[in-house]
């Protein structure tokens, strides 16, 4: 490979001296070298052949693809002493700050959905590559890794990727594909392909995070009496999923977690009574579960799709269509030349209310609460648009009326509109109300507008979409008969994929799409889905467990926790064996809980001694069926101090013995394969090259079993409390805290350990940590993309790396006398981060509601205080509290200052206490388009109408 890279490099005009390893020195004059690649003193005489004129920019180190691990492991520890060399030669190289290294591997690194045996004695050279990162910033660094299997391509892949700008501190190779690294939060999904015919429907496995939004399989239904089972071909989306999979929808209702409500589809069942479709039928309507590959829904709720309708159109029609014509022809009797104020007109609702009050003849008033939204409305053709935010939009509405009023008014808004709105009713006039947040919140009516005959109406979809058949049919009758004629149309629409439905969810949250969001499904739609959850971990009674490392702390530990699951058998090793302090009375307690140790003096880094262990495991007639790999040495230094023999000590028993007890189970049947590994080789600690390499070893042969389809877990702990190494030295504990980690309990570890294990991952990190301080601490690592996921899920950093939003630690290190202030001023930061003002311009004693603050922004408020400052407020509170010293004064009760009376609710002018709804009382499914387009700035068309599943099927 090197020599295929020269070469190429050289066709381009680059000079290239190729260094090889050699039996003797040989540096010459050209550019053909040899040294012996484990002589120190060869390295030193190669730098100091070089001038500094002369001296080499770039290196990149291939050494790597050569390592082999050897039958009793013996090659890995030495694997590194090469790359440790040029490590010492870069850092005594003054006049080289600044150059290139790039350590060039094949098939190490575990990456995309096919797994393949890792080349496990490459793996140490990752883990010091990454401390040589942390511990030079003055080195540009880079790893790179090729193929698993070589081809005369590489050398091509490899020289595109040198001449690549320096952004990703690690790449892997494979074909086409270029991956690169990212932590991520959360357990990744074991996955599984699944056949076409298996029936899958959208789920979220944990409420209020869209990445957790997956289709998984359930058990498909029969059709009862009245019923049709529909193959999905796309399903409309409404606003209500998306306040569902963010967890702000109320989460006791029936349909919290049912995704979806129309839908365009092939009928494949029917019921019995069911005539008017047959199988293989077209058909739109209302079901539930839409968001899947099949669905049931009751007959009465589907039609026929007109002719020339695309299953995405039909999927646009059946709530805002049936709504808009239920509520305008049915109810509100609009007939032509009246007129029809249509408020929140770009939405969906309003949308289709557009189009009926034309086709009825009538002459429409639409409403929308931006400048964009209502030059929307002109483009539609709408004759006449207001300002529905203008206090006096009731008196736009007589001047365009000739002060005669409208004769139906289309109200989604809430408050003072709906009085506004009866006002400029004409005689005779009606008032149909769809939004519910007034009628749920009880609020007063005022009557003197309704005196001129004038009528008020309610019009709550969800209620006839779920308990009267008879009028659901009718009016989607009706709706299709129109939609055949082309009097009425489908609304515009964004489709997409549904292995891309996360997009269609984040589109939708941030009110970026116009038209309806359609999620659509291909034919066949086969997704790689989930594995089916696996049985808690639990420990067989009759079998052998070993546990290297068992008479430290920690392994004292999972001895404990092995019992509780169920083991009777141990195996317990160290290098002291019974004689290690406390092993007596350890072992004692264990027996008087029916649990048998057996205690082996052993150094696991021996292949004599671990052959030794397995025979006399193999002794006891009992399967062996779990390892616990903890067995470690620990010896910190800078790389500069460190030497061959201060990396073996680390190396060996750690990583040398990972490999013999891998080497020896080959052939059992276990059930679990656990080594306790390290963050360090995640993120190359600095001053751990040799902990970093021996754990990065660790994790590789993790993912080498799982690829030969063997039982194995890495964990990357952080720091571990209670037991362990860090909790016998203070100062080391002490200097963690500084840089932002604290401990892991006892109890946590075993607690995370078994769902790791029941996860069935190769690899899994578990850390505490405070990342602003960690990022001071780290600041070579401050612009790494590996983190990019874990900084951009909510904390944000100045230039000193102190997180802007962790307000707690500057009010708790706040004077008395200062305290206050400094929680006004996070207050201020947080309100004036969700309504989008400068925090400056906020004054303590203005009230939010005079700069737009509603119900979804309280919520955003509440959240953020949370999150922030580390105080949950009621609710109640922040619905009282109306002004940010209000708040203040709440969050420093909370935190234990003087808590004086709660403040009265004052009443601004022109605001009701009924305004700032408290979070756990907002009812989501009142918001109406208009509410929701304002508080979440949608784009015109956002769609919130939306049918309850409940008591449909």
């Amino acid at each position: 490979q090197g020599s295929a890279l020269a070469a190429t490099l050289r066709s381009a005009g680059v000079r290239c001296r190729v260094v090889s390893r050699g039996k003797s020195l040989q540096l010459g004059t050209g550019d053909a070298l040899a040294i012996r690649d484990n002589d120190p003193d060869d390295w030193s005489a190669l730098f100091a052949s070089w001038s500094a004129a002369d001296a080499p920019r770039r290196f990149v180190y291939l050494w790597t693809l050569d390592e082999e691990v050897g039958a009793d492991g013996e090659g890995i520890a030495k694997s590194i002493d090469p790359l440790l060399n040029l490590a010492h030669c870069l850092e005594q190289a003054g006049p080289l700050n600044g150059a290139r290294v790039d350590l060039v591997t094949r098939g190490a690194q575990p990456v995309g959905r096919d797994e393949v045996p890792a080349a496990l004695a490459q793996a140490p050279s990752i883990g010091l590559f990454r401390v040589i990162v942390s511990e030079n910033p003055g080195l540009s660094c880079r790893g790179v890794d090729l193929p698993p299997m070589a081809s005369p391509a590489d050398a091509g892949l490899l020289f595109a990727e040198l001449l690549r700008p320096e952004v990703e501190r690690e790449v892997a190779l494979r074909g086409e594909a270029r991956y690169v690294q990212r932590l991520s939060r959360g357990l990744p999904v074991a996955e599984r392909p699944l056949a076409a015919s298996v029936p899958m429907r959208l789920e979220s496995r944990e409420r209020g995070i869209l990445d957790s939004l997956r289709f998984t399989p359930f058990l498909g239904a029969e059709c009862g009496p009245g019923e049709v089972m529909i193959r999905v071909k796309a399903a409309g989306m409404n606003f209500r999923d998306v306040l569902k999979a963010l967890a702000l929808y109320p989460a006791e209702t029936a349909d919290a977690r049912i995704y979806g409500d129309e839908v365009g589809g092939e009928i494949v069942a029917v019921g019995e009574g069911v005539d008017h479709v047959a199988p293989g039928d077209a058909v739109f309507g209302l079901a539930v579960f839409g968001l899947s590959t099949h669905s049931i829904a009751r007959a009465a709720d589907v039609a026929r799709i007109p002719e020339g309708i695309t299953f995405e159109e039909a999927a646009t029609i059946p709530v805002v269509f049936m709504t808009a014509w239920h509520a305008l022809n049915q109810v509100a009797r609009l007939r032509a030349g009246e007129w029809v104020l249509v408020h929140a007109g770009a939405g969906g609702v309003g949308m289709a209310a557009i189009q009926i009050a034309r086709h009825l003849g009538a002459k429409v008033i639409a409403s929308a609460g931006s400048p964009a939204k209502r030059a929307f409305l002109k483009t539609l053709g709408v004759e006449e648009v207001i300002d529905s935010r203008r206090g006096d939009f009731a008196e736009s509405v007589m001047e365009l009326t000739g002060r005669r009023g409208v004769d139906v008014v289309l109200n989604a808004l809430a408050s003072e509109a709906i009085p506004m709105g009866l006002s400029c009713l004409a005689e005779f006039g009606r008032f149909i109300e769809i939004g519910k947040r007034d009628i749920y919140q009880n609020s007063r009516l005022p009557m003197w507008s309704l005196r001129r005959n004038a009528s008020f109406h309610v019009v709550a979809m969800d209620a006839v979409f779920a308990g009267d058949a008879a009028l659901t049919r009718e009016l989607l009758g009706e709706i299709t008969a129109l939609v055949e004629k082309r009097a009425l149309t489908p609304l515009p629409f964004r489709t997409f994929p549904a292995s891309r439905v996360d997009a269609a969810f984040r589109l939708m949250a941030a009110g970026k799409h116009t038209g309806k969001v359609v999620v659509s499904f291909a034919d066949p739609f086969v997704v790689r889905v989930g594995e089916p959850p696996r049985a808690p971990f639990s420990a067989d009674p009759a079998a052998t467990y070993l546990i290297t490392g068992g008479l430290g702390g920690f392994g004292r530990v999972l001895a404990n926790w092995l019992a509780e699951c169920g083991a009777r058998h141990l195996v317990l090793t160290g290098r002291s064996g019974a004689a290690a302090a406390g092993a007596g009375a350890f072992t004692e307690d264990l027996r008087a809980r029916g649990v048998e140790a057996l205690v082996l003096a052993a150094d696991v880094g021996s292949a004599p001694d671990m052959m030794g262990v397995f025979d006399k495991i193999r002794g006891t007639g009992r399967p062996l069926k779990g390892v616990f790999h903890l067995a470690m040495v620990i010896d910190d230094a800078p790389l500069a101090d460190l030497t061959p023999g201060r990396f073996a000590s680390v190396v060996v028993p750690k990583a040398v013995g990972a490999w013999l007890l891998h080497r020896e189970t080959l052939g059992m049947d276990l059930d679990c394969f656990v080594m306790f590994s390290s963050i360090s080789s995640v993120f190359g600690n600095p001053a751990q090259g040799n902990y970093s390499a021996a754990n990065a070893f660790l994790d590789s042969l993790a993912h080498h079993r799982h690829a030969l389809g063997l039982p194995a877990l890495a964990v990357n702990w952080g720091v571990l409390g209670g037991e362990g190494y860090v909790a016998r030295n203070e100062r080391v504990a002490e200097y963690l805290a500084r840089q932002g980690t604290s401990a892991i309990t006892p109890a946590e570890v075993t607690g995370l350990l078994e769902t790791f294990i029941d996860a069935n991952v190769a690899q899994a990190a578990a850390i505490r940590v405070d990342w602003a301080k960690w990022r001071q601490s780290f600041r070579g690592l401050q612009d790494n993309p590996l983190l990019e996921r874990i900084f951009a899920s909510g904390l944000e950093f100045d230039e000193s790396g102190t997180a802007t939003g962790d307000w707690r630690v500057r009010i708790d290190s706040a004077s008395p006398e200062d305290r206050d202030g400094v929680i006004v001023q996070a207050v201020q930061e947080i309100v004036g981060s969700v309504l989008r003002v400068k925090p400056d311009t906020l004054r303590e004693d203005q009230p939010l509601t005079d700069l737009g603050l509603d119900s979804l922004m309280g919520v955003e408020i509440e959240n953020l205080i949370e999150s922030s400052i580390g105080v949950t407020l009621p609710p109640t509170s922040l619905m009282r509290a109306r002004t940010i010293g209000q708040i203040g004064t709440l969050i420093s009760g909370h935190l234990g200052g003087e808590r004086p009376a709660e403040p009265a609710a004052s009443e601004p002018s022109g605001i009701r206490a009924d305004d700032v709804v408290p979070a756990a009382e907002i009812d989501l499914d009142a918001l109406s388009d208009d509410e929701i387009d304002r508080l979440l700035e949608a784009d015109p068309m956002e769609e919130t109408e939306a049918t309850s599943s409940s008591g449909r099927g």
